[in-house]
């Protein structure tokens, strides 16, 4: 497994994103002001977040069914239904596969509602064929949101949020062995870590990161990253950061947030400059803000950008109840 984990590595190229374009026009044909212009979507997903996914329809109900579009080689039709796949969790994050023939690619994708089902996170990827892969990240409101009303006191403008945290990690395993090594799909690995966020209201900023990134296989057994024959904290994944800005706010009024992802720095070390490896992206949710969601796409390797992450996180407040075993003590 390990020999066809590293092949895949070689294998597999940079993300293809879809985008798209306007006609050109006439730079000095008049405006037309009875020519209606389109509303923006507050609460749209960014596109460096989103990337191939152009939406998904989910039902929590019944353990969770999940319909994905995704611009790509998916399925006949334009929105395939992915199969849920209990065995593929990450603790907090429900998983669904997808492959519509042993010849073609195959798909996962981790959902997430929350403890409290305020706002729902997603994210989905093949694990890649003939050099290319398609994913991407998605987030969205179940229920109401209001932000906090900053004010003198602990915990009343200014919280922490903490639990785990699921990636597809891009490329992954052979998925059909009869097939020669540059024609094979590939099946995504997951990744599972534990993450903290801090925000603040008073001055509308969020960072945080993810830590203990373990990359597993399909029986959810840590990989022997290094090769090394054992398998110890030297085969985690290094550690990230979701950077938050010095001087600019990047939580909006909203409840959202956008920043740049980073490798996390050793202790004690300050970084002389920005370094981003991705971007991650969210909301909040709930009166007060009791929860966050968000997804991040990333490359994960250090100067490898042949290799990618698609992760997810939702997370309850520190301070309520149902708040995860990271958040003690505080």
């Amino acid at each position: 497994m390990v020999y066809r984990f590293w092949a895949a590595m070689a294998v597999v190229g940079i993300l293809a994103s879809c985008g798209s374009g306007a006609p050109f026009g006439n730079p000095v044909d008049p405006v037309d002001p009875t020519d209606p212009t389109p509303p923006v979507d507050p609460l749209a997903v960014p596109t460096d977040i989103a990337k191939n996914l152009r939406s998904i329809t989910y039902d929590p109900s019944g353990g969770g069914k999940l319909k994905v579009d995704l611009f790509g080689l998916t399925a006949s039709s334009r929105t395939a239904t992915f199969v849920r796949a209990a065995a593929l969790d990450v603790d907090g994050y429900r998983a669904f596969t997808y492959q519509e023939t042993g010849l073609q690619r195959t798909h996962l994708a981790f959902v997430a509602d929350g403890l409290r089902s305020t706002v729902r996170a997603a994210t989905v990827a093949d694990g890649g064929q003939f050099n290319q892969h398609y994913g991407g990240g998605t987030y969205s409101r179940i229920d109401v949101y209001q932000a906090p009303v900053p004010r003198d006191g602990v915990e009343t403008g200014q919280f922490s949020y903490a639990g785990t945290y699921a990636g597809v990690f891009v490329p992954g395993d052979v998925n059909n062995a009869g097939l020669p090594a540059g024609l094979t799909p590939y099946t995504p690995y997951r990744v599972q870590g534990e993450t903290l966020i801090d925000a603040n209201f008073a001055n509308n900023l969020v960072n945080g990161g993810v830590d203990n990134r373990w990359l597993l296989d399909a029986a959810g057994n840590p990989i022997d990253f290094n090769q090394d024959g054992i398998v110890d904290d030297n085969d985690k994944l290094k550690a990230i950061v979701f950077r938050g800005e010095y001087n600019t706010p990047n939580i909006d009024e909203n409840g959202m947030f956008l920043g740049d992802v980073e490798f996390s720095l050793p202790d004690g070390e300050v970084p002389e400059g920005h370094s981003p490896i991705g971007t991650y992206g969210g909301m909040f949710g709930g009166v007060g803000a009791t929860d966050i969601a968000g997804a991040i796409v990333l490359n994960p390797i250090p100067g490898n950008r042949n290799i990618w992450e698609y992760g997810v996180f939702n997370l309850p407040r520190c301070d309520l109840a149902g708040a995860s075993p990271l958040c003690v003590p505080r």
